[in-house]
């Protein structure tokens, strides 16, 4: 396999999905920060930052088919100042994972969140996070993602080779029986939320009679009743995720960032993963969500219809802050509502853990 190294001067901004930190005495060990992304083509792009950082150091790069072992030699061994590698794959659909070393201090277990689908919207890893403990959420158990009602031959290959068995599917009836899932895993289980009247939206955004103002209400009214009237259906998603034998698994809605966003900011919070990085996992969407794919023929319409349509494609922080205020309004604060109204008792969460963090 031929490594191809890519130096940059400077890093703006990084992605820092893992950072491992270990100190003996007085001596601080290198604290390794990383993130991991696939081009196009389906290559790996490593990204790293190390400190203190020693200019003469090396970082070395392993690669597995498997989480749980990384032999040597390493793939790579790059200048630690290099900040950036690609590694080639062998294909796009199969899966790698990575881990770095600097000298003796390894970094955690690195791999892509998201996954560039021809006809999913929204595919991504919840895995990789860390808790606020430092512990790592295991890769490849557990993922979110839009509907699976259009797939190409290369989604479908993606997907069965994850290995997926449990999909959770939030979307209602009616959305279900208008667009199928075409990938149903060896589990397809319906939990319908109710999340507004869609079709009607569509139609009304269309149509001309639906602006920018009438889809920030539609879409607060939307959060408010998921809080109020859908409890009951988390607390049912979160009894499947008990259960060792439904992994690995899918839970999505349509697009996969309303319904599917509070289910997985329920999740990361229950796994103690802090809120700032909650919140970046929630806005993710908006890079994982192909605009020009959903909107369709509204591309075409006037710019303030747009808008419209646009505000129901994003994921905004206000409306998960919205959807807080209203659990604390009904239980006094976010942890409350979930143990009370989602049924995550110190139990649940501690088996949830066993289930999805590394040891």
């Amino acid at each position: 396999m031929n490594q191809t190294i890519v130096r940059i001067n400077n890093i703006t901004k990084l992605l820092l999905f893992g950072t491992l930190v270990v100190s003996t005495g007085c001596t601080k060990k290198p604290e390794i920060s990383f993130s991991c992304d696939r081009d196009k083509v389906g290559n790996y792009v490593l990204k790293w930052e190390v400190s203190p950082q020693n200019a003469a150091d090396k970082i070395s790069i392993y690669m597995s088919d498997n989480d749980s072992v990384f032999t040597e030699p390493p793939i790579l061994v790059a200048d630690i100042n290099d900040y950036v590698a690609s590694i080639p794959a062998q294909d796009s659909i199969s899966r790698n994972f990575f881990q770095l070393r600097v000298k003796n201090t390894y970094s955690g277990i690195i791999s892509n969140h998201y996954f560039r689908m021809d006809n999913i919207q929204n595919f991504r890893d919840v895995g990789g996070y860390y808790t606020s403990s430092g512990v790592q959420i295991k890769w490849g158990m557990i993922y979110r993602s839009g509907d699976f009602s259009t797939l190409s031959s290369k989604d479908y290959q993606t997907l069965n080779k994850l290995g997926i068995k449990t999909v959770i599917d939030f979307r209602e009836e009616e959305e279900r029986a208008m667009n199928p899932d075409l990938f149903r895993g060896e589990n397809l289980i319906s939990l319908p939320i109710n999340s507004g009247n869609r079709t009607y939206i569509r139609e009304r955004v269309l149509d001309g009679s639906f602006y920018r103002g009438d889809a920030i209400v539609f879409t607060q009214d939307m959060y408010k009743a998921l809080i109020e009237y859908s409890s009951d259906k988390y607390a049912e998603f979160f009894d499947l995720l008990c259960d060792e034998n439904n992994y690995p698994i899918v839970f999505h809605g349509y697009l996969g960032k309303d319904r599917t966003g509070l289910a997985a900011y329920f999740l990361l919070r229950a796994l103690g993963v802090p809120d700032d990085t909650n919140q970046d996992d929630y806005l993710f969407s908006n890079s994982c969500i192909s605009e020009q794919q959903v909107l369709g023929e509204a591309r075409f319409l006037p710019e303030r219809m747009q808008e419209a349509a646009t505000v129901i494609c994003k994921a905004d922080l206000s409306y998960l802050d919205y959807a807080k205020t209203w659990m604390i309004n009904l239980n006094g604060s976010v942890d409350e509502y979930m143990t009370e109204r989602l049924r995550l008792t110190p139990e649940k969460r501690e088996r949830l853990r066993t289930l999805l963090l590394y040891k």
